[in-house]
């Protein structure tokens, strides 16, 4: 008849050696943030865990029948090396499943604590906000900028009516001056008309008079045409 622990050994290690593929597949799948990535990795860690278990209770009736075999020595014929090789055999297989359930709970590959996908929204978040403070940040600051620039072209717009205000003004009074230039050319115009008939009168009066005479009518007429242009200018 064939030793069981045989049998169950070799169980065991077909179980082990199963495991540590699928735990080499789950590392590798620890980076994917996907949800595809995410559903494979936590499908192949559930069944990492199950076969522990079943390697486990495995690995505890090696114990129990090793411990039968110690209590009646006798009985199974097997020899003192035999049983210390069975115990090695059980302490690094127990060792292996400790090692693997500790790799599945290692930090680096994501599971304590946060899990990759939550530290990747957590961190998109923190990016959200950021680029939300930004984006007020700056619009605040373009409303006030705009804000300054209508209160400077209110200020330009004013300035313009002013100055519009006053070029229309300016342009008034230089209407009003050239009316009253017109005016006075108007009135030297007649004056000289006057004193060219007036110098005509003079000069037929002087044909007609002898040098003495001449000299005192000139004066009297020099007179008359001061008073005349004075009486001009003062009116």
């Amino acid at each position: 008849m064939e030793d069981p622990f045989v049998i169950v050994k070799e169980e065991t290690e077909g179980a082990i050696a199963d495991i540590n593929k699928n735990l080499e597949r789950w590392k590798k799948l620890a980076s994917g943030t996907s949800n595809v990535a995410i559903q494979e990795r936590n499908s192949v860690k559930t069944k990492i865990l199950s076969a522990l278990d079943g390697a486990q209770n495995d690995i505890l009736d090696l114990e129990e029948a090793i411990q039968s075999i110690e209590s009646d020595r006798n009985r199974f014929n097997i020899s003192h090396d035999e049983i210390m090789n069975r115990k090695r055999f059980i302490e690094m297989s127990r060792q292996q499943c400790n090692r693997v359930r500790e790799q599945l709970n290692n930090p680096k590959f994501g599971i304590a604590g946060p899990s990759n996908v939550d530290r990747y929204s957590a961190a998109q978040q923190s990016a959200n906000k950021s680029n939300e403070v930004f984006i007020e940040k700056t619009m605040g600051e373009q409303q006030q900028i705009m804000a300054q620039q209508d209160q400077q072209l209110d200020l330009v717009g004013k300035s313009i009516g002013r100055l519009k205000e006053i070029g229309t003004m300016i342009g008034d009074e230089v209407d009003d001056q050239n009316e009253l230039l017109d005016e006075f050319y108007g009135d030297m115009g007649q004056t000289e008309k006057r004193m060219s008939n007036v110098q005509r009168k003079m000069d037929k009066i002087l044909e007609k008079v002898d040098g003495k005479k001449q000299n005192i009518i000139i004066g009297v007429l020099l007179v008359i045409m001061i008073i005349v242009v004075i009486l001009f200018f003062s009116t």
